[in-house]
């Protein structure tokens, strides 16, 4: 049998421990209330009318035979008890309500000799009847259950129900103006951890809230201008550094034709690479940006990626998954599987590189699988920070800067989407694009 899960949200673990808490307390309060104050005063009424019965067998045990059916006709008006001698046993019944159950007892108790107690319906009520000897007459009595109309078992479920939804109703309504500022507070962090900015949340509500939200409220200002200002100042570098490295290349392309050619081509390919340096840290501080969507066919994409890498001598395994159109930023999606490809040629040794697709209903999954060294698994989060390389002894040979992961994971952030990267097996990665259709 399994096990219903238990919520994980602070809202939920609160109202959950509220609730048995409130139930448990309802439970121990009917019982206290029935133990101290009902059953006593129950078993004093049994016990009164226990009094009063006997009373009225000894009066029909006193009176001669023909004054005693008056009485007994008398006894029922007033009352609403009859008496009756007992001539014949009653039938095998099992009575459970409490309150008959105390006067059989306390009927015993008193006449000292067992007492047999029976039902039988009557025009659809219940009527409940006592044999018992007195002044040595056996005689029966009895009632109809309207004359105690107790319905214990409504009253104890209506407490314990009425009662729980009640407090129940009121502290959740309670909880949920604590919980739901946290909410948005941890909504808003979550928003911060994908390179977003959310707007200041409401400074409402109990002072240690307000007080909580206040603060966060200061330390995302504080980290916006930080990453401002980090951003110019890469921006305003890269910038810079594009006229000086020009130069440079201009300088070596009117270098003496008795140079040596080996030393100018690689010095011409450490230019390049400072070109492409500066050309993605320039991509990078502008940031992710929010272009329009559009109708793309997936398929149709990555057959014109896959159609630039093989012009350029990559072998890449791939064939349409005949996937349905989205509605999405074209470039962000563009740039994303071109990094992820460009990364796969970079790192991927020359050999076959494996493209996939599959659709799931409304979410379409790309994996770009090669067979290189692989990245190792603690490092597996760090190649989406910016300037990070798994081998740096690799990035003068490769050309890699450290920022096309970086940019791809903030572009799929910003469109939540989700980029991730494992080991596969047999050696090299697999980098895994999921978008949905919105």
């Amino acid at each position: 049998m399994k096990l219903p899960r238990l919520p994980t949200t602070l809202f939920g673990k609160t109202a959950l421990t509220i609730a048995v808490v409130l139930v448990v307390f309802q439970v121990l309060t009917t019982l206290v209330i029935a133990y101290y104050l009902l059953i006593p005063v129950v078993v004093r009424s049994a016990n009164d009318l226990v009094d009063f019965m006997l009373l009225s067998s000894h009066v029909w045990v006193a009176l001669p035979a023909e004054g005693r059916t008056e009485y007994q006709e008398e006894l029922r008006q007033k009352t609403g008890l009859i008496l009756v001698p007992a001539h014949d046993s009653l039938p095998d019944s099992t009575v459970y309500l409490p309150y008959v159950l105390f006067l059989e007892k306390a009927l015993a108790r008193q006449t000292k000799q067992p007492v047999q107690v029976g039902t039988e319906q009557r025009d659809g009520v219940d009527w409940y009847w006592f044999d018992f000897v007195s002044d040595g007459n056996r005689l029966r009595i009895g009632f109809s259950g309207q004359r105690i109309n107790i319905r214990a078992p409504l009253a104890i479920v209506l407490i314990l129900v009425l009662g729980t939804a009640l407090t129940l109703a009121t502290t959740l309504v309670i909880v949920r103006r604590l919980t739901q500022p946290l909410s948005q507070l941890a909504a808003a962090a979550e928003r911060i951890g994908q390179g977003g900015s959310p707007e200041p949340l409401p400074e409402d509500g109990p002072s240690e809230l307000v007080t909580l939200v206040r603060t966060f409220n200061q330390v995302t200002h504080q980290v916006k201008a930080l990453l401002t200002n980090r951003t110019i100042l890469l921006a305003g570098i890269a910038h810079d550094l594009r006229s000086p490295i020009a130069r440079m290349r201009l300088a070596l392309e009117m270098l003496p034709p008795s140079t040596d050619p080996e030393l100018v081509e690689r010095m011409l390919r450490a230019v390049d690479n400072m070109t492409h340096l500066v050309n993605q840290s320039l991509e990078f501080c502008r940031g992710v940006g929010h272009s329009p969507s559009q109708e793309v066919d997936v398929d149709e994409l990555i057959g014109e990626l896959v159609g630039d890498a093989r012009r350029n001598g990559a072998d890449i395994q791939w064939q349409p998954c005949r996937t349905r159109v989205h509605l999405l930023p074209p470039l962000a999606l563009r740039r994303i599987l071109t990094n992820l490809l460009d990364n796969a040629v970079r790192y991927g040794e020359g050999r076959t590189i494996e493209i996939a697709c599959t659709c799931e209903g409304r979410r379409t999954t790309v994996s770009v699988a090669d067979r290189g060294p692989g990245i190792p698994v603690d490092e597996l989060e760090a190649v989406f920070e910016p300037f990070y390389l798994v081998d740096k002894s690799r990035s003068g040979v490769t050309g890699g800067s450290g920022l096309g992961l970086a940019i791809a994971k903030q572009l799929a952030d910003s469109n939540e989407w989700l980029l991730s990267i494992r080991p596969r097996a047999g050696g090299g990665v697999v980098a895994s694009l999921t978008i949905w259709q919105a």
